[in-house]
């Protein structure tokens, strides 16, 4: 990986997340290695490519960058599942890999400075970062994939438009999932 392409990386990653920290500068080599292991171009959108991101910490906005996928485009899905994984999804070929942090896998504690580490993540091949799975996607609806909207219907609840068939059946009628299993939000009466 060329040391001037990811300082180039970082720099924009940097402009948009505010700062480099340790999971700005891992997250810029983690996509940049999985972008190059999918043989996709870094600085252009790639219609064909689903990122599904497995926390919701710093390098998400490394990924969110890099790949220039994002949640607006259904192309960057946030699983909320606490690890430092990333999983590229080519949906023309429907080959996939997850690359996961290796390095933060490490048993023990490495004492070094933000600097210090910003500076090894910057200067250590990848293939020592990072394991490599090929994965096959599963579970995904063709309403979840990028697009145009596919569906829509109304919660026969609360009224409101479900898009994208995320609705689930009681009764068989549609209920949005906020009325369906609760929400994350309390409505205050005032």
């Amino acid at each position: 990986m060329d040391l001037k392409e990811y300082d180039e990386q970082l720099a924009k990653v940097k402009e948009f997340h505010g700062e480099v920290c340790g999971g700005i500068a891992i997250g810029t080599k983690l996509a940049m290695y999985g972008m190059e292991l999918m043989g996709m171009e870094l600085n252009k959108r790639h219609k064909n490519l689903m990122v599904f991101v497995e926390n919701d910490r710093c390098m998400s906005d490394a990924i969110l960058v890099v790949t220039h996928c994002n949640m607006g485009k259904r192309a960057l899905k946030q699983m909320y599942y606490g690890r430092f994984a990333v999983t590229f999804y080519n949906m023309d070929t429907e080959e996939a890999i997850r690359v996961s942090d290796a390095d933060a896998n490490k048993p023990g504690d490495q004492c070094e400075t933000k600097e210090e580490m910003v500076k090894r993540f910057r200067e250590t091949p990848p293939e020592e970062l990072f394991n490599v799975e090929k994965v096959r996607i599963v579970g995904l609806k063709e309403a979840q994939k990028p697009g145009a909207l596919h569906t829509s219907t109304f919660c026969s609840v609360c009224g409101e438009k479900i898009a994208d068939d995320q609705q689930v059946y009681r009764g068989g009628k549609p209920v949005c999932k906020a009325c369906a299993i609760g929400s994350y939000y309390e409505v205050i009466d005032e």
